[in-house]
């Protein structure tokens, strides 16, 4: 699987996507119901909210304030790929997700590509 460039656009990804206050709550909500589990939803719902708040803060504050939170926005997506490859087959090397960006970019094409947005 290669990523498509054209859907790592944020504006593509997340259109339609609920405000990031809304997907706030619904994280830590889902996070203290007895019984919660670590789900794709949950991977994917998490990173895609990172990835959407730190685009929000670098083009309120810039790149450099915001290096801090695109680190872990770039982790956050990094902890839906190895969800990814344990439980769906992905591989990281062939899929060529070496680095934060490409993390990122994963997260937008699965956010698009999923019924959340």
């Amino acid at each position: 699987m290669k990523i498509e460039r054209n859907v790592g656009i944020p504006a593509a990804a997340y259109a339609g996507a609920p405000d990031l206050d809304i997907e706030l709550a619904w994280l830590q909500e889902s996070t203290r119901t007895p019984g919660f589990e670590l789900s794709r939803k949950f991977w994917l719902r998490r990173a895609a909210f990172l990835d959407r708040l730190a685009l929000r803060e670098a083009g309120s504050y810039g790149l450099e304030a915001t290096v801090p939170l695109i680190r872990t926005a770039e982790m956050a997506g990094s902890g839906l790929v190895v969800y990814d490859i344990a439980h769906s087959g992905l591989s990281p090397k062939g899929s060529d997700l070496v680095v934060g960006e490409d993390h990122r970019a994963y997260v937008r094409e699965e956010y698009r590509a999923s019924s959340l947005g």
